[in-house]
């Protein structure tokens, strides 16, 4: 049996981009995003600031690799 080979992140992204279950998981990470920043405003330490940069880091990475711009 002859293996497909792999697509990349690169080719998966450009065909799953028109879906509308696509777009709504993307939707879902801007939504967390901002959710992020509001707690941000709240938070009440140091730690709770480093937490939750970095919660808002990994997704602006994730949305860097996907290629999808990360303000809407």
């Amino acid at each position: 049996m002859t293996q497909l080979p792999k697509p990349t992140i690169q080719q998966a992204v450009e065909s799953l981009s028109d879906r509308d279950e696509f777009k709504v998981i993307i939707q879902f990470i801007r939504d967390e995003r901002e959710r992020f920043f509001s707690d941000l405003r709240m938070a009440q330490d140091t730690n709770d600031v480093m937490k939750i940069a970095g919660s808002i880091s990994t997704l602006d990475e994730l949305l860097n690799l996907l290629h999808i711009p990360v303000t809407q």
